[in-house]
């Protein structure tokens, strides 16, 4: 039987208080770097389905080969400590692959370099509407350039928090936004405005943890996506509404990278109302 990770719950960062574009960054137990759902058997279904029909889920420059076996080496050893019930992925054998078919995590090594750390290898199989291809090779400061604010708030802080990673150490985030389409695997940027219709959208959460990998001095970077209907977040009047207050909040250039500009204020006006609080 497979064990339920104790903190495998959606993270609600949202309901800690005012919005501030801020890396939002917490120290991490060894013990929850990785999280079992549920939902394992059918997320890793989906990146075998996806790896079968050549979806574009997995890049890997030359120089990150030594990473990828570290990274596979340090999964496997984690799992069999925390959860020795699960089996581990052995039919392939690149050790990007085998990692990223043993965990629900979508899982990006990233390199220092002159321009600072560069992403050098991913196995990404449910993007948030960006494709790997647009940032495999490139540093993080060209990553997130799309972001409203990163360049100017929180780009040195990025790297420097990368560069001073300590062995042994992990730290995590959450990002969130709202999505009309409860898909995990969206590669294709938003190009319109999500559904105005709040009942159609949907909560989709990212945790992102960082680690540093010993060896071969790689960052580790995983993500483990939920996604869950906002008819659902309404069943906790205390979230929905911290959700419509940070959806109040955000600025209008924000609102528009998350493809909220037309479905934010209908979103935000919906979760009070069915929370008496309209």
């Amino acid at each position: 039987m497979v064990r339920i990770s104790s903190h495998a719950a959606m993270p609600t960062v949202f309901a800690d208080g005012p919005r501030r574009l801020t890396m939002g960054l917490g120290r991490l137990p060894p013990e929850d770097w990785l999280l079992v759902t549920e939902q394992r058997a059918n997320e890793l279904a989906e990146k075998r389905r996806l790896l079968a029909v050549g979806a574009e889920v997995l890049a890997e420059l030359t120089e990150a080969e030594g990473a990828a076996s570290e990274l596979l080496a340090t999964i496997e050893a984690y799992l069999a400590r925390h959860h020795p019930e699960l089996e581990i992925a052995i039919d392939d054998g690149r050790a990007l692959v085998r990692a990223g078919l043993s965990v629900q995590e979508d899982l990006c090594l990233l390199l220092p370099g002159p321009a600072g750390h560069r992403l050098v290898a991913a196995f990404v199989a449910f993007p948030a509407r960006w494709r790997l291809a647009d940032k495999i090779g490139r540093p993080l400061a060209t990553i997130h350039a799309p972001v409203p604010g990163f360049a100017e708030r929180l780009g040195q802080p990025t790297e420097r928090l990368f560069a001073g990673l300590k062995d042994g150490t992990a730290v995590w985030r959450a990002n969130w936004s709202l999505v009309d389409d409860p898909s995990l695997h969206q590669p294709q940027p938003s190009t319109a405005a999500a559904a105005v219709v709040p009942e159609a959208l949907h909560l989709r959460v990212e945790r992102q943890c960082l680690s540093r990998l010993p060896l071969s001095g790689a960052v580790a970077f995983t993500i483990h996506t939920f996604v869950r209907p906002l008819t659902e977040v309404v069943a906790d009047p205390r979230l929905a509404l911290a959700l419509a207050d940070r959806l109040d909040e955000m600025p209008p250039d924000m609102l528009a990278y998350k493809a909220l500009d037309r479905s934010g204020t209908a979103a935000a006006r919906y979760l009070r109302e069915q929370c008496g609080a309209g």
